[in-house]
Parts: C-alpha cells; sequence; structure tokens
C-alpha cells in the first residue's frame, strides 16, 4: 500500500508522462509571441503546491526529472528556479532563468526572482539592474514600492562600500613574490575558462550545497577580480579546460592537508589545463565538511588553479597554509591575483629575491621560478634562454625532473642546430645525457658527431678518449657522460673505479 507521499510521487510522475505526450513546445530561447496564452499544466501546479508545503527538495528532484523529459517547457524551468533558491542553490537558479528570460525578457515573477537570487549572492549591482526590470514591468503591483525603497538602499550600501574597499585594498599590497612559480603561470586567455564541475552524488558527505559554495568561490574570484578573471561552466568534460571533481577519498596526504588538491599543466603559453580535487569528509574530524569550510577551500584551490602556486605567509589569506580563520578572499589574495595578471608584469627573472618582508626568498621559491620560465623558454624554442634558466634550476634544485626533461630537449635541439659548432654540440649533448641518462635522441647524435672524426676507433675507445679529453679541459660532466657511455658498452673496471671518483 502507498504512504501519502509515495502516492504523490507516482501522480507527479504520470502527468510527466501525461504532458510530454500531450504538450509540444518552442525552441528553448525562441521568443514567446506576446499574448500566447499557455494552458495550465498539472504537473506543474502540483509541484507549486508542493513547494508551498515545505516540500522544496522533492519538488526540486519531480522538476528537474521533467525537464530532463521536457528541457524547452519554461514554466517547469521557471519553477525550478524558484526550488532552487528556496534551497539556498542561488547561482543554479541564475542558470535556470537566464534560459526562462532569454525567451521571456518580460516575464514580471522572473526578473524578480532574478534579482532576489543575484542579491542572495551578494552582487547588489546585477540584484538592482533585475529589480529595475520587475519595476518597469510592474508598476503596479504592490511589491513595487517595496523593490524601489530596496533599490535605493542597495545602491547606497555599494557606493559606500565600494569605496572602503578601493581604500583598504590600495593599502594591503600583495604576497606575488612568495606564490608565483614563474612568469608563465597563468592563463592565457584568463576571461573565459571552460570550467567542468563533476556531479558528487552519492559520495559519502555530499550535499547539493556544495556545489553552490564552489560556484560562489568562482563567483567571487570572478567579481573580486573586474572579470579579469571569468569562468564559463559547461556540461560536457570534453573541452573543459578545468575540472573539479568530489572525492571521499581521505588516502591522499595532499588532501589531508588542505581538503582539496589543485594540479595544473603548462604550455609554452603558460596553464593549460588545471585539476581540482574537493573532499566531501572532513579529514580531522569524523563527519562531512561544513559548507563555510568548503567555500574556503574552494576559494583556495580555485586560486592555486589560476597561478598561484605557493600560500601567502598571513594567516588571515585564503592563501595561507590553513583554512579555519579566513571569511573569504582578503584584498592581499585580491591585490596578488591582479598583480598576476598584469599585463606589464615583467618576466620571472625580473620579479623580486626578497619577499614583502624583505627577507631573501628560499631556493626552492627561486627554483621553481626558473624552472618555469626555462621550461616555457624551451616550449617556445629559446633554446640558449631555456639552458641558463633551467642551468640556474638545476644548481638549486638537482633533483626537478621537469628541468632535467626539459633542459636535455633544449640541449639537443641547440646541438643539431645547423648553426652550431662540432665542439659546441658534443657539449649540449653531454650537458642533456647529464640530466637525463635515458635520451636515446642525444645519445643517437652524440654516437654520430664521434663517429665522424673517429680515426676508426670503435666506440668505447672513442668515449675514453673523449673522456680524457674533457678530463684535459676540466670538463667534468662531458668526462662523467663519455664514462657512462663507455661503461654502456663493456663493464670495465678500470673505467668504473674511474667513473666513481668522478662522484665523489
Amino acid at each position: 500500500m502507498l504512504d501519502s507521499d509515495a502516492f504523490n510521487r507516482a501522480v507527479a510522475k504520470a502527468l510527466v508522462v501525461l504532458s510530454f505526450m500531450t504538450q509540444l513546445m518552442g525552441p528553448v530561447g525562441a521568443k514567446e509571441k506576446p499574448g500566447a496564452i499557455a494552458k495550465p499544466d498539472a504537473a506543474v501546479i502540483e509541484c507549486q503546491r508542493m513547494l508551498d508545503a515545505g516540500k522544496k527538495e522533492e519538488c526540486e528532484h519531480q522538476l528537474a526529472d521533467r525537464l530532463r523529459i521536457e528541457p524547452n517547457n519554461l514554466d517547469v524551468r521557471k519553477l525550478h528556479a524558484e526550488a532552487l533558491y528556496q534551497l539556498g542553490r542561488f547561482h543554479y537558479s541564475v542558470d535556470e532563468l537566464k534560459v526562462v528570460l532569454a525567451a521571456r525578457p518580460c516575464d514580471v515573477d522572473a526578473n524578480l526572482l532574478m534579482g532576489k537570487a543575484l542579491q542572495s549572492m551578494h552582487r547588489p549591482i546585477k540584484a538592482v539592474d533585475s529589480y529595475e526590470k520587475f519595476i518597469a514591468l510592474a508598476p503596479a503591483d504592490q511589491r513595487t514600492q517595496q523593490y524601489k525603497t530596496l533599490v535605493r538602499v542597495l545602491r547606497d550600501n555599494n557606493q559606500t562600500q565600494g569605496q572602503q574597499t578601493a581604500q583598504s585594498r590600495a593599502q594591503a599590497g600583495n604576497y606575488l613574490a612568495a606564490v608565483a612559480s614563474g612568469a608563465f603561470a597563468k592563463w592565457r586567455e584568463p576571461s573565459a575558462i571552460r570550467v567542468y564541475i563533476k556531479d558528487g552524488v552519492g559520495l559519502e558527505g555530499y550535499r547539493p550545497e556544495f556545489e553552490e559554495a564552489l560556484r560562489q568561490a568562482f563567483d567571487d574570484w570572478n567579481e573580486s577580480t573586474n572579470q579579469k578573471i571569468g569562468f564559463i561552466f559547461i556540461t560536457e568534460p570534453q573541452t573543459a579546460q578545468m575540472t573539479v571533481t568530489w572525492t571521499s577519498d581521505l588516502h591522499s596526504p595532499a588532501l589531508k592537508a588542505e581538503a582539496g588538491l589543485a594540479q595544473t599543466s603548462y604550455g609554452a603559453d603558460g596553464i593549460e589545463k588545471s585539476e581540482i580535487l574537493l573532499l566531501t569528509v572532513d579529514p580531522f574530524k569524523d563527519g562531512p565538511i561544513g559548507k563555510n569550510h568548503l567555500y574556503n577551500i574552494c576559494l583556495h584551490e580555485i586560486g592555486h588553479a589560476l597561478g598561484l602556486q605557493g600560500h601567502s605567509p598571513h594567516t588571515e589569506d585564503i592563501m595561507g597554509t590553513t583554512l579555519y580563520t579566513q571569511q573569504g578572499l582578503s584584498d592581499r589574495d585580491v591585490n596578488t591575483m591582479l598583480a598576476l595578471y598584469d599585463s606589464d608584469r615583467k618576466d620571472t627573472a625580473d620579479l623580486p629575491t626578497t619577499d614583502e618582508y624583505g627577507r631573501p626568498l628560499s631556493a626552492a621559491v627561486k627554483a621553481s621560478h626558473l624552472s618555469r620560465a626555462g621550461s616555457a623558454a624551451a616550449a617556445a624554442g629559446r633554446y640558449r634562454e631555456a639552458i641558463d634558466k633551467l642551468e640556474a634550476a638545476l644548481k638549486l634544485n638537482p633533483a626537478d625532473t621537469v628541468a632535467q626533461h626539459n633542459i636535455a630537449v633544449a640541449a639537443n635541439n641547440l646541438a643539431i642546430d645547423k648553426a652550431t659548432e662540432r665542439d659546441a654540440a658534443i657539449s649540449l649533448l653531454h650537458l642533456a645525457l647529464f640530466w637525463s641518462q635515458n635520451d636515446d635522441a642525444a645519445r643517437q647524435n652524440l654516437k654520430s658527431l664521434l663517429q665522424a672524426t673517429g680515426n676508426g676507433k670503435d666506440a668505447f675507445a672513442l668515449h675514453l678518449a673523449t673522456a680524457d679529453a674533457c678530463l684535459a679541459n676540466k670538463d667534468r660532466m662531458g668526462a662523467i657522460v663519455e664514462f657512462r657511455e663507455a661503461l654502456a658498452i663493456k663493464n670495465d673496471p678500470a673505467v668504473r673505479t674511474k667513473l666513481a671518483g668522478m662522484k665523489e
């Protein structure tokens, strides 16, 4: 026997099917004919009753199911926007209202709801625009005077807050030297980054409100930078530049540290892809993560994904090392992001050598700057510049595998350039093989150069003779590479002893 809720769900589903069979709608975005009278939709009426009765989640689920069948039903979409608004999912409500208003720009209630949703998203000026459309469309509405008063208050408050923000931001400074990994550690076109958010339904601890916190974080980076940073949310992952994935897996040490993780990949012009992973459970206590804490985590990881690769030395900044005391973005956070994307900012080599307190930057930070810039130069074909920067990076951090790989690429390409003389080419190939012993292209190029003037010597003897010549010229790196190459041909104890002595 069905209980009353189950019966209501069964009736609603039946009405959905009936409506689908009997109602044909126009394409989304097409303007409806003035004066067109829509037939009452029984399923919409029933869902409105559910919403009025406080059954917000059940109503939202049924309307979402209905839209999968009838995506062009604007009445369903508008009510879905109302349900989402009442559930506190303001960004998703706005998404629905944009579709409705594209087809029905004079819809009074849709314009009013848009204003309310935007105000709830802390976007007062955008909210004012929607409220003024409502007022113009419905001058005789009993609510109009109320919203005229609200518009005046919002405008006055926004002007006062804007002046205060500008003053405090001008005095706040930034921490770019501590967090920027290099001149190319940013998006080439940051105003339109395509973002795909994977569904987290079914994961331990996940709640739909998490996506609202995530969208708010994206929105706050956009608004605080005056739209210099912008995002386009897409529904298919194929063309995404930034992907956000939810997880309840606590095994990753990086996730335990920040409850989130951002990983970026780079090309010649900067960041090309970014992956953000967010926990749905709190790694420090038993239970789901709080919405406000998650909001701060989202802001932090988006900051990393946008190019702020390090952490602020200030605990009150969202890019600080811990995330429990912050209240959203600080003025320093915004200033730092704007400084990173300042079109007049010079190359990495011109970044400060000290932080904002006058303390020298750590070797690790300097190495990271040089590695990023050198790798970008290599990708752009500026091989000499790349080698200079990557050698400096490896001097500070010999374990940097990215720098090792890219210096080998740059050295090998420069070695085979027609303008490079033979001895210089051999030295470059030594550099490539010193840092990347498995570089077969460099190895083959070195073999060809040595054989061209080998006077009939076999390969083993050629490498030993070249090693001795390197030692005579105090070229320790070249000698090490040649001894390695000789040992790869024949495991000679005397050569092995010489090589061991070179590494001491």
